[in-house]
């Protein structure tokens, strides 16, 4: 049954049963006999106020249909992936409370399949530069294997083989640790905590950079600066764009501050061109024109770092960049 026909019957059963009793309540009020005059009275009285009963029920069973009819239509859009929002004032507070919250629904949907179809996207240019980066290390190795194998390699070059092997492998076990990284950044709820941002980057995050005695590691950072974020993912993000600022930086320093809700990342190494400002931060970019992943890196920090600045409701950017110094923001979103 259709919502329209159901108010409409609903209405006028209801509206039938209140007249005939308000007629008999009437007439027993009143002292009189419910005789057959009186039945007839009521029965008249009662006829009489049914079609205005029937207008009333068939108006109600018209709005609510044109109502349930707009949500229909609103969810047979949000089945479609079509996500507008639509602004439309009921005065029925149920349904719009029930407008309000498909409007959320639809808003929450749309990021949420944008957010899927672009990690969707991030996976599969995964595998294939993945599958690109392993075939060569593993073209060597088993090159190196089968001459072991046919004798073609004297004792005296088995160190130099070894040594060489050696080495692709640990370009296979770093290209797998970032993949992995790059993936594990992916997960959105994570438990955040309270840090004392000073120490934390004295204590947990400088022993871990990389060794450059033409570098200084410099903090501003007050000693009661408190973020909430969680420590793992904080550790990883400054990790990353420290040792980058490290990497590209000859001579000078790197330093970290806060202002107001902004944990910000300074050095004064190489000018990030504006052509790349954006494009640092996608993955499996990278600035350096060497076509060896070994010289230029797998391309996957910036972007380990946005995901997981997001999923603790931050944002990376890049500030600006100039000849004398570079800034990276990280900034609270709420």
């Amino acid at each position: 049954m259709k919502i329209k026909t159901f108010v409409v019957v609903l209405s006028t059963i209801a509206g039938l049963i209140v007249s005939i009793f308000t007629a008999v309540m009437t007439f027993v009020i009143i002292g009189e006999p419910i005789c057959s005059v009186m039945l007839i009275k009521i029965t008249v009285t009662v006829l009489s106020v049914l079609p205005v009963i029937a207008f009333l029920s068939l108006f109600a069973g018209t709005y609510m249909s044109k109502k349930f009819k707009f949500i229909e239509y609103r969810l047979e859009k949000i089945r479609n992936q079509k996500f507008n929002q639509e602004e439309e004032k009921h005065y029925i507070r149920e349904v719009q409370e029930m407008h309000d919250d498909i409007n959320f629904l639809s808003n929450q949907l749309e990021d949420l399949i944008g957010d899927l179809r672009q990690k969707n996207h991030n996976l599969s240019n995964l595998l294939i530069s993945m599958s690109h980066d392993i075939k060569t290390p593993i073209t060597i190795i088993n090159g190196y294997i089968e001459e072991i194998e046919d004798g073609l390699v004297t004792p005296q070059k088995m160190p130099a083989a070894l040594k060489h092997m050696k080495k692709e492998v640990e370009f296979l076990d770093e290209l797998t640790i970032d993949m992995l990284e790059f993936i594990s950044s992916m997960e959105q709820y994570k438990t955040k905590e309270k840090i004392m941002l000073y120490y934390f980057i004295k204590n947990e995050v400088f022993p871990l950079l990389p060794q450059n005695d033409k570098v200084k590691l410099l903090s501003t950072i007050d000693k009661d600066y408190v973020v909430k974020f969680n420590k793992v993912d904080l550790k990883k993000i400054c990790v990353n764009i420290l040792s980058n600022a490290i990497k590209y930086t000859k001579e000078g320093y790197v330093k970290v501050s806060a202002l107001d809700n902004n944990i910000l990342f300074e050095n004064n190494g190489e000018e990030i061109k504006d052509e790349f400002k954006d494009k640092i931060f996608e993955p499996f970019f990278t600035i350096s024109t060497s076509k060896n992943r070994k010289d230029s890196g797998f391309g996957l920090g910036l972007s380990i770092v946005t995901n997981l600045s997001k999923n603790n409701d931050y944002k990376c950017t890049l500030d600006s960049s100039t000849k004398e110094k570079t800034v990276f923001s990280l900034e609270a979103m709420s």
